[in-house]
This record gives C-alpha cells, structure tokens and sequence, in this order.
C-alpha cells in the first residue's frame, strides 16, 4: 500500500465526523479493605484433606470444525485465509492518548503472541481503528472522500469480501464494523505484477497475472497478506462495555478476518460480545481460549493452502490438539 494512501482522506475530513463521548473509560477495580485473619484461632483447627481432582476436558474436531467455518471469512475469488505477514501499526483515532494507546498496546501484545511485530511508533498505519458517535456517518462519509481506501474496485492484486459486503459494513448499524483489505502475493511473499480487473459480477478477471503452477496438489502457488484493516466503533452503542474488552474484541477482528454474520450463539468466543446486535454482552470479559487458539493456529497453518477447505481443516486440526 502506497503511504500517501491514508494521507487521501484527509485528517480534517475524518475528524469532522468523529466525536469520542467522554463517557468511554477503562473500568477501575476498587480497593477494598479487608479484616485481618486471627491466624492464632485458625491455627486450632486443621483443613480437611482433600482430594480434588482435576478435570481435562478436550475439544472435539466437528467443534473446532463448527468454529472455524462460522468464525472465518475469506476475500472474495480467494482460495485462502487472509492474515498479516509480520509488520503491523496500529492506530486509534478518537479518543484521548491514553485510552487509545490501550487498544493499541493490546492489538500489540496479542500479536506478538502470534509471532507479529508490532511497528515503532510514527509508523503508517494499516490497523485503523476510528472510535465515533455515528459509525454509519463515518462510514459513509470516508466512502465518498476516497473509496480507494476500501479497495472499492479490485486492482493492483487487492481482494476484499465484494460490493455486497461492502454494502452491509456501509449500512448495518453496529457497536464495531470492520473492513478488511487483501493482497494477492506469491507464496513467498512476492508482489505479483499486473491488476486483475473484474471483467463482471461472477466473469472472472481480466488482465490477471500469471503464476506459474509449482506442479504440487498440496499447496498454491500464491497466498493472501492483510494490507490494510478499517475498523470502526460506534461508541453509543457500546455503553457498559470496559475499554480493556472492547480492546480484546477489537484485536481479534484486527489480527483475523472474521465474517460479521458469523452464528456465535453456542460458541466460546469474545464475538459473543456484540452478537445480538442489539446490546453487548456483559458477561463477555474478553477472549476466551478457543480464540487465542484460532489465532495461533490461523498463523501457524499453511499459508499457500491449496484451497480454504483444507486450510480450514488445518486450522481445526491445530484447535482441537492445542491446550484447553
């Protein structure tokens, strides 16, 4: 991505939709003092033993299967996930330093979990995370400045989910909508020359770059890198929600490509958080370890997979052998 591209939609544009309310602060835990333990007339009475057992439950593949394929989402005419190659720059806009230099150290430190290198501050961003009072006015205001910014037509190798996709992360009012834009490059990294140019909704493409087939049914010739990644709070509709979980919502829509209409009801996973659409869920304090397992086995999977199904497959695979 060329770094005059932010630069497009000008800050003053940007910031004459945002409003970030007050109200929108970390939650603090409340010191509370406790009496003294008379140690002397506890020590008159000796515990119980007892002989607790520890329980293992582990996970079933059709589950790790059922969590994948709900949670994932691929780039239109794509054959696999998308996800970072190592660099990434977070940035928050629309909120005081400090608050939004939370968010940005946890998208960091959950990275780095996965074996992604945060930048040093100053960077481009490609994680852009706008906290506002209207996401469907910020939306649709950035639109109309500048669509390239949401790759509104496929060129110079970049994929996303497609106009319809768009229509719904342009429309659909939510507490936190994400846009994810790809890059088609090599398996190895490789830029590829050219711009495949859709020739029509379904056509196909036209100008498309050749790459030449490795002769391996067992991988592709080329894989899907995250270039750039808009995300965007409506901060009315997260009241009650502390800032450290909305981070933690916010990292795993930043460091993965998660379908907005996924079916979270029934899964273990920080997406329950604003799944009824309506009002966040409380009882949703952050990731859980299905997720923490779905990232780790999203970047540790065969990039270049031959197809999403067996990527899929792959990633399941890994949930259902990682600790629980």
């Amino acid at each position: 991505m060329p770094k005059s591209l932010w630069k497009a939609v000008s800050a003053a544009a940007i910031m004459s939709f945002i409003c970030a309310p007050s109200t929108m602060a970390a939650a603090q835990d409340g010191a509370t003092n406790e009496a003294p333990v008379d140690q002397t007339e506890e020590a008159s009475e000796e515990a119980p033993l007892v002989n607790e057992r520890v329980v293992v439950t582990a996970r079933r593949m059709d589950e790790a299967q059922q969590f994948v394929e709900q949670l994932s989402a691929a780039p239109r005419f794509a054959e696999q996930l998308s996800r970072w190659n190592k660099k990434i720059c977070p940035t928050v806009v629309g909120l005081p330093a400090e608050q939004g230099q939370l968010i940005v150290d946890q998208i960091a430190l959950r990275a780095m979990d996965i074996g992604l290198r945060p930048e040093k501050p100053g960077c481009d961003g490609n994680i852009i995370v706008f906290v506002t009072a209207d996401g469907n006015e910020l939306a649709q205001g950035m639109f109309e400045k500048d669509s390239s910014v949401f790759a509104y037509y496929d060129n110079d190798n970049t994929s996303t989910m497609g106009r319809d996709a768009f229509d719904d992360f342009l429309n659909t009012p939510r507490a936190v909508r994400w846009w994810h834009v790809s890059q088609t490059v090599s398996k190895d990294g490789i830029p590829l020359k050219g711009d495949a140019i859709a020739s029509g909704f379904g056509d196909g493409f036209s100008n498309a770059p050749t790459v030449r087939s490795n002769g391996s049914r067992l991988e592709a010739s080329v894989r899907q890198d995250l270039a750039r990644v808009i995300i965007i709070v409506d901060a009315s509709k997260t009241q009650g929600v502390s800032l450290s979980t909305l981070a933690d919502y916010i990292s795993m829509v930043a460091l993965a490509q998660i379908d907005p209409n996924a079916n979270t009801r029934g899964l273990e996973t920080v997406m329950n958080l604003f799944e009824t659409g309506e009002e966040a869920d409380t009882n949703v304090k952050g990731m859980t370890q299905w997720d923490v397992a779905y990232l780790d086995s999203l970047y540790k999977a065969k990039r270049n997979a031959v197809n999403i199904d067996r990527q899929r497959n792959e990633i399941a695979m890994r949930i259902q052998k990682s600790p629980s």
